[in-house]
């Protein structure tokens, strides 16, 4: 046995680091505050859409993830009074959450199979309770953020979600209601939508949404539940594998885009990144430094776009022209942690039409 190792939250990036520990004779302990697997309530169950090559990704963790994701059968952007069709292109739609059939029950059945001993509903808020060299996955919640001084945006909005007899799809508006946009997808019989800003979001956005949502889409959401989070996206210096003394992976770590919040995809590899920083902290820190190098031109482009009144006219053009916009679609493609899959974004608008 190589020695013991507590993993702190068994979301994407703590089960993807667990297993690949025990399968190096490492015990393995994960410790997570709710009471099962995809806990995080308000925003679990839910569906999201991302960047990703599902084949790749399971040949750089070293675990099969590819039944988890599906390629959505439609795509659709709101955009001002007008819809768009898009490509989905290298989009895949993965289930999060405690059902049979998402990414987290996978990661659970393979994680017992190796070994991984779980205990849940130890929620902890003092890192102290668990030795250094800890690998830390605790993903949006709020303590650890505070505990390891983290800076931090703060996210809120309203989630709904309800059963679908719907394919797999995706759809997303770009409108006023919204800083950041709403989107909403549907895979394995389960529909959500999710309506989020950096700035606040009223009763008001949210009514002007399902308004916006049912014209466009066909979309009746009437279920919502508020939520806030906490995001690593306050500075260009966030991305950070050690905090004082302790090993971070996921969200916490600073693996996610700071543009659009994508975060599964660094989520699974900030996962495998940690596991190899137990044994080898140099190798693990290159290997970090590499999926999160993108982060701070990101940021800091993100910064700029947060200044520029919303321009739905540009954004028509960019989907209508997307050769002449390409330059400027590199870095937020990259932007998501770990992305060698071209500019994904391009692939994206590239043949958009206009749907009635």
């Amino acid at each position: 046995m190589a020695g013991k190792i507590h993993v702190l939250g068994a979301g994407l990036s703590g089960m993807v680091a667990a297993i690949n520990l025990a399968r190096e004779g490492f015990e393995v302990l994960v410790l997570e505050g709710a009471k099962g697997i995809g806990g995080m309530g308000g925003l679990h169950p839910s569906v999201h859409t991302t960047p990703i090559d599902p084949a790749w990704m399971s040949t750089e963790i070293g675990i099969d993830v590819t039944p988890a994701f599906h390629r959505p059968k439609g795509f659709l952007l709101g955009l001002g009074d007008k819809t768009f069709k898009l490509n989905p292109g290298p989009m895949h739609t993965v289930e999060r959450g405690p059902r049979p059939t998402s990414i987290d029950t996978l990661l659970y059945e393979e994680a017992r199979k190796s070994g991984v001993s779980f205990q849940f509903g130890v929620y902890l808020k003092d890192l102290r309770e668990i030795p250094k060299g800890s690998i830390v996955a605790t993903g949006l919640h709020t303590e650890m953020f505070d505990f390891l001084a983290i800076p931090y945006e703060t996210p809120r909005g309203f989630a709904s979600t309800r059963k679908t007899d719907w394919d797999t799809w995706c759809a997303s508006t770009l409108a006023s209601y919204t800083d950041d946009y709403f989107y909403a997808n549907c895979v394995n019989h389960l529909m959500y939508g999710l309506l989020f800003g950096r700035k606040k979001i009223t009763v008001e956005n949210l009514e002007a949404c399902k308004k916006d949502i049912r014209e466009k889409f066909g979309l009746d959401l009437e279920h919502w539940e508020y939520f806030t989070v906490r995001v690593p996206t306050a500075s260009a210096r966030n991305p950070r594998l050690f905090q004082d003394g302790y090993i971070l992976a996921g969200t916490l770590s600073g693996a996610m885009d700071p543009v659009a919040l994508f975060g599964i995809h660094g989520a699974l590899l900030s996962g495998k990144v940690a596991a190899v920083a137990v044994q080898d902290p140099e190798r693990g820190w290159k290997a970090f430094r590499r999926i999160s190098r993108f982060f701070p031109v990101a940021f800091y482009l993100k910064q700029f776009q947060k200044k520029l009144p919303a321009s739905p006219a540009l954004m028509e053009f960019s989907l209508r022209h997307p050769r002449l916009f390409y330059p400027l679609m590199i870095v937020p493609s990259f932007s998501v942690p770990g992305w060698r899959g071209g500019v994904w974004n391009y692939e994206v608008f590239r043949g958009a039409e206009r749907v009635s």
